[in-house]
């Protein structure tokens, strides 16, 4: 029904990884493996779990893509901090290379282990620079690492990406929380985008349903998709956001 991949996160369902993927895979094209945190063991698929979701994309056709931990901080002022997300990320990229996942989405925070946002943002941008350096050197192809949208304006990373040949993923519930420009972000940024996350925001709360949207935007968006062959992960956390999603996804679609 569309050009781009349909996906939704691995936690629609009060469940573990693999019964959820059971029960989405065959009506979707891509699983949002969700792995926010990196401490506690039960966070990471084990071996077994790890066999059963190689057998489902085998067998239900479907691919996954890995959203990584956000609980790191590659721009940390602190070097043992900076260094361990580093570690956590390629932690993370060993653990699930066996997947062949399609993305790995990552969070390059403006903040520091304390929650608190750095001012100095060229001291910021130059730590950025040196844990893509350190990524690049594993021999992943940099363009499966995308680097998502957040609270500030993308331009302050957008030569690093290209530097490195990263891509993009477009978050809209986070343009629309921090009121960023969508128009403009799809219109500079859409080309270099391998991922997309859709969630509506109400009372300053995201990863709803897209029905919380307003119609005008859901078609702005659709309407830069006709021709987008990349993922377009519903990023909500229940059935019900799910179901309401994908039903203003088939409704809106069918006016383009």
């Amino acid at each position: 029904m569309f050009p781009f991949r349909l996906g939704t996160t691995s936690y629609i369902y009060p469940d573990h990884i693999v019964p959820n993927v059971v029960k989405l895979a065959p009506f979707l094209d891509e699983i949002e493996l969700v792995l926010f945190e990196s401490e506690g063991l039960d966070n990471y698929p084990d071996e077994t779990q790890m066999k059963d979701l190689m057998s489902l994309s085998i067998h239900q056709g479907v691919d996954f893509n890995i959203h990584l931990p956000i609980d790191i901080f590659l721009g940390d002022e602190e070097e043992e901090i900076r260094v361990k997300g580093v570690n956590i990320v390629r932690k993370v990229m060993e653990r699930t290379l066996c997947l062949r996942p399609s993305i790995y989405t990552l969070h390059l925070d403006l903040r520091n282990k304390d929650g608190r946002e750095e001012t100095d943002i060229e001291a910021w941008r130059r730590r950025i620079l040196r844990s893509a350096k350190e990524m690049t050197e594993w021999g992943i192809e940099p363009k499966r690492i995308s680097i998502e949208t957040l609270s500030y304006p993308f331009e302050w990373i957008e030569d690093i990406v290209k530097e490195f040949g990263f891509s993009i993923c477009l978050d809209i519930g986070h343009m629309l929380i921090y009121s960023q420009d969508i128009p403009r972000y799809l219109e500079n940024y859409l080309s270099q985008t391998s991922i997309i996350h859709l969630h509506g925001i109400e009372n300053g709360i995201d990863h709803l349903g897209i029905d919380r949207l307003n119609g005008k935007i859901v078609d702005l968006i659709l309407s830069k998709l006709q021709s987008f062959t990349g993922i377009l992960s519903v990023e909500v956390f229940s059935f019900g956001d799910l179901k309401n999603s994908l039903g203003v996804l088939e409704q809106r679609w069918k006016k383009e």
